[in-house]
């Protein structure tokens, strides 16, 4: 399909969701509403209450022509079928001074994308930081010549500030993006989703309510404590380990591969741009190279077959390779499925118009995985160790990753690790007490509001 001269953005089409598409509930629903009737919005909710699934439905519900996916992180950005935010604004890092920032945007392809956007998602807003925020509203005005907030583009914004914080070089703690001084004028509506998809136990859910919110009680840590017993995995199939550090992770999965006997097999990406392979590493959640050798242990990294169990997240091990052909890997999956896995398609949005895409296996060694790489994903079992968590909100995105306390072994847990970020609990209990549900006092994950629809907080645009 034609993308227009300067390639933005990419065709929606290309998100891959269930085929049979599940009603919305009335909260998504609620939210799908607003976005179409043209309003900038802010959408929020703990792990698990369908964020993701939801931002591909609206994608999928607006007009191609004019609608740019951005995530903070170029896997949530790959996970939407679009690009990081930092790609699409072309301001560089956003170090630089407002003025050379929008010198950058005026750049010909970057001018263009800015003025042919209409619609820009962002997805994972915890992670951008609110002078990047303030700038990029500035330096849309600027290049637009509109006044009007972020120059007139609609905002559709996604995330859990009680989750990942953005990240800074320095010693100052970060500023979230609610704090920027245009957020309020930039993002009037903002609503919850309160009703959680991922885990089906309602004391799992009350304990991860609790862990997001900073509240880590006796019964809490006894319950988490309880954990480091659990025989998670079975067929098999063993936990994946959540590390804070990305190092830890590769160095995990090399060593438990190279301990396995029998010979590797290798599969090798097609990239329709090899020379730019670092920029598809970055934004892809498959590698170029990933070697198997039976038994391995392997997560799926895209969603096959929803109704049959194959999706982000799914845990299985390699039991078998075709005999002919590729020699493709045989896998058997903990939901009970054994499938023979086909090369799957990333396409990611390089700087400026480049379209990459990435042709590999949808698969990734899956004896350890960080805390970073992991969100949005539902795992199946899951051990974490805890004891170098650094960021708040990295305890509970770690824990929220299990969709069961029984498929989750904590070990050395320390209550001292659950902490969350007071101004984010602050902004994030505004929009409760929009809704009559008191963070503090803990309202449950399934309450709705006290007269009117479930997870509504509209907020009064600012001054």
């Amino acid at each position: 399909p034609d993308q227009g001269a300067s390639g933005w953005p990419l065709p929606v089409k290309k998100l891959s969701l269930p085929h049979s598409k599940p009603q919305l509930s009335e909260e998504q629903a609620a939210v799908l509403g607003h976005v179409l009737k043209g309003q900038s919005v802010f959408f929020t909710g703990s792990a698990g209450t369908g964020k993701s699934y939801l931002l591909k439905r609206i994608l999928g519900s607006l007009p191609p022509t004019g609608t740019v996916a951005t995530a903070s992180t170029g896997i949530a950005a790959c996970h939407i079928g679009g690009t990081t935010l930092h790609a699409f604004a072309g301001i560089g890092s956003g170090q630089a001074p407002l003025a050379q920032c929008v010198a950058l945007a005026q750049r010909p392809g970057v001018r263009q994308r800015w003025l042919s956007c209409q619609r820009l998602v962002i997805d994972e807003i915890s992670m951008v930081e609110a002078d990047l925020f303030d700038k990029l509203e500035a330096v849309a005005r600027a290049v637009r010549q509109q006044q009007k907030p972020f120059g007139g583009i609609q905002l559709i914004i996604c995330g859990d500030f009680l989750q990942l914080p953005p990240v800074t070089k320095g010693s100052q703690p970060p500023r979230f993006c609610f704090q920027a001084r245009s957020w309020r004028r930039c993002v009037p509506v903002s609503l919850e989703l309160t009703e959680v998809w991922r885990q089906a136990d309602p004391t799992f859910i009350s304990l991860l309510q609790a862990v997001r919110v900073g509240r880590c009680s006796d019964e809490v840590t006894q319950q988490l404590r309880a954990t480091a017993a659990h025989k998670v995995g079975r067929d098999g199939i063993v936990a994946t380990r959540l590390c804070t550090h990305q190092d830890d992770v590769a160095l995990t999965n090399e060593r438990q591969l190279q301990e396995l006997p029998g010979e590797v097999h290798s599969f090798k990406a097609l990239d329709s741009h090899p020379e730019l392979a670092q920029t598809l590493d970055a934004q892809c959640p498959v590698s170029q190279l990933l070697q198997l050798k039976l038994g391995a242990q392997v997560m799926l990294v895209k969603n096959l077959a929803v109704s049959r169990g194959l999706v982000n997240g799914a845990r299985g091990v390699v039991v078998g390779f075709e005999a002919e052909g590729r020699g493709l890997p045989q896998v058997r999956f903990l939901c009970g499925v054994t499938e023979i896995i086909h090369t799957d398609r990333w396409t990611v949005q390089a700087t400026g118009s480049q379209v990459l895409t990435r042709q590999q296996l949808p698969l990734q060694l899956a004896w350890a995985l960080s805390i970073h790489k992991s969100q949005g994903m539902s795992l199946d079992c899951v051990e974490i160790s805890l004891s170098r968590v650094f960021a708040s909100g990295q305890a509970y995105v770690a824990l929220s990753r299990a969709r069961s306390l029984q498929g989750l072994r904590v070990l050395d847990f320390d209550p001292l690790v659950v902490r969350c970020d007071a101004r984010a609990l602050r902004f994030c209990a505004t929009l409760r007490q929009a809704r009559g549900i008191s963070l503090v006092r803990g309202g449950s994950p399934r309450d709705g509001p006290k007269g009117g629809r479930p997870g509504i907080a509209v907020l009064p645009a600012g001054p």
